[in-house]
């Protein structure tokens, strides 16, 4: 996925890029998963949820799309993945999880992960994490707060949906974020070419699959 969104941005930008292939996922899910009954969702849940999913996705969208280089959007993307650690923290915290000390050299471990492949080809040397973050650290900052920010989204509909399922609302409205983002500012010339639309294609196809199940 990580590589589909890369290669999509460098060919439409990474606003528009991202604004596509949230649209096209919308449509998808409107078919597969359907269009809820908005007043049937709970408040919370449907305030809370929109938020916090739009956020991420626009964070980890951008950091892929504003990665100087490929590889570094594979580092950035490893970054993001600190929210599965990040999650089970939150959920001990704030939904009453129960766990044992074995959660600690866990949490530590992933943590440990992260700074090797920032460090990369010389793992965990504090300059070269360094100087690899300032290459182009606005892609670091986004995947790093992007991976807060999903953890929380995790906790909130784990503890508000009630059984509800509000992601085609979700991935329409972050669709809409970005087009909206598009519009106003500056933004590179989208350059539509055949390996570009079967890169739009799939990764909207994959993120609204992976969303359905």
């Amino acid at each position: 996925m990580v590589g589909l969104i890369r290669g999509v941005s460098e060919g439409l930008g990474p606003v528009g890029g991202a604004a596509a292939i949230y649209s096209l996922s919308g449509l998808l899910l409107i078919f597969t998963v359907g269009f809820p009954r908005i007043r049937q969702i709970p408040k919370g849940y449907l305030l809370a949820g929109s938020l916090l999913f739009v956020s991420y996705e626009i964070c980890l969208a951008l950091s892929l799309g504003y990665a100087a280089t490929r590889h570094q959007a594979i580092e950035v993307g490893m970054v993001n993945y600190l929210w599965p650690s990040l999650t089970i923290l939150f959920a001990i915290l704030f939904n009453g999880q129960k766990t044992n000390w074995l959660i600690v050299p866990g949490l530590l471990l992933a943590l440990v992960g992260v700074c090797w492949v920032l460090g990369g080809e010389n793992g965990l040397h504090y300059d070269e994490i360094i100087n690899n973050i300032t290459t182009s650290p606005l892609s670091y900052f986004l995947a790093f707060i992007g991976a807060f920010i999903w953890a929380a989204y995790c906790t909130v509909t784990n503890k508000y949906a009630r059984g509800f399922n509000g992601i085609t609302v979700f991935v329409l409205l972050t669709g809409a974020c970005l087009w909206i983002y598009y519009f106003l500012t500056p933004q590179p010339e989208m350059v539509f070419s055949t390996p570009v639309m079967i890169k739009l294609i799939s990764a909207a196809f994959t993120l609204g699959f992976a969303y359905a199940a």
